[in-house]
């Protein structure tokens, strides 16, 4: 900020009902309100457990809320992160707003390698910090910018391993595994490029074994049945 600049008021929750462009996802469940605002001439995304149910507001937002707050604040600064832009009160908080699709919204093998090239350099920048995201996996957490530049979104199931000697050698080589598991399925899905080698020989053991797993299991055959439903109509 310039020298006598004037720095923007904080957002808070009795402001939200003035400055709400689109509410992008109304609460449901533990699910919280994802809330598009205009505010001091920005743009911010406020997340927010407030309409959410009274046990999952006490027991469950507030612990979400303070610890995503918290993985925000240590990433501060770090590209393709959104910067955070502070907490309306305990039970949501507000970060800068992408304009940028999700992985999500792309066709499959639509997405050239280079964006996968710097979602895995900004996933170890992420590690070189002491966090794992552990929800990558998940294509409407990774959006991508007009010109391939990607950004992770939604923290709420990181964690902050530190940097210490138990977290470089034990708890990041075992955490940061599913970090780059879910690069991986996300790129043989949406990359133009296929896998190969011992990357693809291992994704397709992983997707074999995913049918072990009931909840894996579960949501391939809904999906399967989605399109069947969709074709027939």
């Amino acid at each position: 900020m310039s020298p006598g600049a004037v720095e923007p008021r904080p957002l808070r929750r009795e402001d939200l009902a003035s400055c709400t462009e689109e509410v992008l996802r109304r609460p449901h469940g533990a699910k919280p309100a994802i809330v598009l605002v205009r505010w001091e001439g920005q743009r911010l995304i406020v997340k927010d457990f407030g309409h959410a149910p009274w046990l999952v507001r006490q027991l469950y937002g507030r612990w979400v809320v303070a610890r995503e707050s918290r993985i925000y604040r240590l990433l501060d600064g770090m590209a393709g992160v959104p910067r955070f832009r502070g907490r309306l009160d305990g039970l949501a908080f507000a970060v800068d707003y992408v304009d940028a699709p999700s992985l999500g919204a792309k066709r499959r093998n639509s997405v050239p390698a280079v964006v996968f090239e710097r979602l895995g350099s900004l996933l170890a920048t992420l590690h070189g910090r002491g966090i794992v995201h552990l929800d990558s996996h998940q294509r409407r957490n990774v959006l991508v910018a007009s010109g391939g530049e990607p950004f992770l979104v939604d923290f709420a199931s990181a964690q902050h391993l530190g940097r210490g000697w138990l977290s470089r050698r034990v708890l990041m080589p075992l955490f940061a595994r599913a970090d780059w598991l879910g690069l991986r399925k996300l790129k043989a899905k949406y990359c133009t490029e296929r896998l190969a080698g011992v990357e693809a020989r291992s994704h397709r053991l992983l997707w074999t074994l995913g049918w072990l797993w009931p909840y894996t299991a579960l949501r391939r055959i809904r999906r399967i049945l989605r399109r069947r439903m969709r074709r027939r109509r």
